[in-house]
């Protein structure tokens, strides 16, 4: 049998060059494999057969009048075509039962998930009676269904934020600033045109609507609701286009310091460093470049110097972080660096020639805190780059000009990312040890009263994935960072001072939960559509078809066309890569760490919260815990 020589260390660097101590933060978060996930899936599977057979079994055998999905007086409003209320139940049983924790914890999140969920229920159908007794409004079983569902989006996000083992309350201003009215007005008058067009649409236009969802266009939550999301997107993308051109009109081009953290990119750092020489060709401001090697077991600072040493348009230098983390790097650099305007951009990032200049002329305005650009993908080879374009387009090219119409942009990716240093300075410098430490640096911010701007002129290429590994490992860290930054900024949540807080954060909270529940929701609803179709015979594919393609593929295929015609070829991708994107959410929801509880812990320290706090007390004060029970294992188990 012939040896195979094992791959050089450099091959290997290349290959696992994405994994990093940001990969997984280990106070918050665990880098569990896909079997947890496909555990998730196959649980849920099961459970749905031995629900939909007890049904059916009681109904057709022991002819129990048994409703087809558990809503008190169904029959006074309309047959239910679509078990939704034991999906969410089925759903909300295997999340508990795959959360990573001890057995006591999964047991608590899955009560605490149904209790919630079931009392939110008990009181809509008890609504629903006594307004169907008392003549004031009929509410359909679909509509009460719907008002159940939109709960669940929040009860688990909600859940998740009790429970799960976050990142404490970071530092905010002393006093918030008061939110302007106009960005306010812009939100609420967009708000209201979505909610009278998708009024008018479903009344005055009953025909066509039909039409619509006969042909899976409309449907899913609900006709009303995708006409008033897509609507509410147009409107403020129009001011957000307004508002661009106006901000982009100013000339400003002051001194500015480049900055990229680099860990293990001796094989890209190179082509970065090129293109910030490129850029700074046309740029009539100065520019200097710290690249700050983080740690790299390769020969990124070797490549970086000699590359510096060859450019014609900038000056730089290379710096030493011998401690891994990205925002460890960036703190320090930021520390080292002298000029005001510092331009953060990854070390797998290419700028385009006139980035630099479309960007920097945004801080003409002192209120203006960060400003980002489009992330374009370096190539269209692979079905990921043809997937990320086609993603770019409507999140980078769409919804975050829609935010900018009303000053809500959230936060700027790290690919490319400018600040002003004394702000950044001002609300505490990058956080470390959690994902999501550039939009975090954005909401802070917001907090401090400076808005956040995409302006999609300012086109720069990042590297995708350049395999499945690597996207899942940058999905499940990004979709977990919207967790650790809800805990981090929970002080703005829900606060009317900021748009983030009033409106953004908690609608991509929802999201989250809408996204994650995607592809078990599509699972589920073909189990029941084919396997269990005699028992609901009104069920119809269109709703659910429409949920994955409909108003969101229409809106896709438009956007794109408005950026470049021939890109429509790649949606059919896309839409695949939407449910695949479900898959890495649920996987990152899935990722997170409850702290193992004791049934006789004192309920003061029953949330994640509280616990770590408690951890980080007792070492700070060098004090050690009571030994633990022996019927509780010290450590926390992976189910699955």
């Amino acid at each position: 049998m012939t040896d195979v020589a094992p791959p050089p260390p450099e091959a290997e660097a290349i290959a696992d060059h994405f994994r990093s101590v940001d990969s997984a933060p280990a106070d918050y978060a665990v880098d569990r494999p896909s079997s947890g996930t496909n555990g998730f899936l196959i649980t849920l599977v099961g459970l749905s057969i031995v629900f939909l057979c007890a049904r059916t079994f009681l109904a057709n055998v022991v002819f129990v009048d048994v409703p087809r999905d558990p809503v008190l007086f169904a029959k006074l409003h309309g047959d239910v075509v679509f078990p939704l209320r034991m999906f969410l139940i089925i759903f909300f049983i295997s999340y508990a039962a795959f959360a990573y924790s001890n057995i006591w914890r999964r047991l608590f999140i899955g009560i605490s998930l149904l209790g919630k969920f079931l009392a939110f229920c008990l009181v809509v159908d008890l609504t629903a009676w006594f307004l169907h007794h008392t003549g004031i409004v009929s509410i359909s079983v679909f509509g009460v269904q719907m008002i159940s569902g939109l709960a669940a989006l929040a009860i688990l996000p909600h859940t998740i934020m009790r429970q799960a083992q976050l990142p404490p309350q970071g530092p905010m201003p002393s006093v918030l600033q008061e939110l302007p009215m106009k960005p306010f007005l812009i939100w609420l008058g967009c708000l209201l045109l979505s909610i009278a067009g998708a009024f008018v649409a479903i009344h005055v236009l009953y025909d066509v609507v039909a039409v619509l969802k006969d042909w899976a266009i409309l449907g899913g939550i609900g006709a009303g609701v995708f006409l008033m999301q897509q609507i509410l997107a147009v409107s403020t993308a129009l001011f957000g286009l307004r508002a661009l051109k106006a901000s982009r009109s100013h000339d400003f081009a002051p001194r500015v310091a480049i900055l990229v953290p680099a860990h293990n990119e001796a094989h890209s750092i190179a082509a970065t460093i090129d293109a910030v020489d490129g850029a700074a060709e046309s740029y009539p401001g100065g520019v200097h470049l710290y690249v700050v090697n983080n740690a790299s077991s390769d020969e990124t600072h070797e490549v970086a110097l000699e590359t510096i040493r060859n450019c014609e348009f900038i000056t730089g230098e290379v710096l030493e972080c011998p401690t891994p983390g990205k925002a460890i790097a960036l703190n320090m650099g930021v520390e080292h660096i002298s000029e005001e305007f510092i331009v953060r951009i990854d070390a797998d990032t290419v700028i385009g020639p006139g980035c630099l200049d479309s960007a920097m002329r945004h801080f003409a305005n002192p209120d203006v805190g960060c400003v980002g650009g489009l992330p374009l993908p370096l190539e269209e080879k692979t079905w990921i780059d043809k997937c990320r374009l086609i993603e770019v387009y409507m999140r980078h090219g769409f919804f975050q000009v829609s935010l900018d119409g009303y000053n809500a942009v959230m936060g700027i990716p790290g690919m490319f990312a400018v600040y002003r240093r004394s702000q950044l300075l001002e609300v505490g410098g990058m956080v470390q040890g959690m994902n999501g430490e550039d939009t975090d640096i954005c909401m802070r911010l917001t907090a401090a009263g400076y808005h956040s701007i995409a302006d999609p002129h300012a086109v720069y290429y990042s590297e995708t994935p350049a395999s499945y590994a690597h996207l899942r490992e940058q999905r499940t860290r990004w979709f977990r960072s919207i967790y650790h930054l809800a805990a981090r900024n929970r002080a703005i949540l829900f606060d009317r001072r900021t748009m983030v807080g009033t409106f953004v954060l908690p609608f991509n909270l929802v999201n989250a939960a809408r996204r994650a529940m995607l592809l078990p929701l599509l699972i589920y609803a073909a189990l029941t559509g084919f396997v269990f179709h005699a028992t609901f015979v009104t069920m119809r594919w269109q709703p659910i078809v429409a949920t994955l393609l409909g108003m969101s593929m229409i809106m896709t295929v438009v956007v794109t066309l408005i950026w470049r015609a021939s890109a429509v070829r790649f949606i059919p991708l896309y839409l695949g890569f939407r449910v695949l994107r479900s898959y890495f959410t649920l996987s990152s929801a899935l990722s997170l760490i409850y702290p193992p509880m004791h049934p006789h812990l004192p309920r003061h320290l029953w949330s994640g919260h509280d616990m770590l706090t408690r951890r980080r007390e007792l070492r700070e004060h060098k004090v050690h815990e009571p030994d633990p029970d022996p019927l509780v294992p010290p450590d926390i188990t992976q189910p699955g």
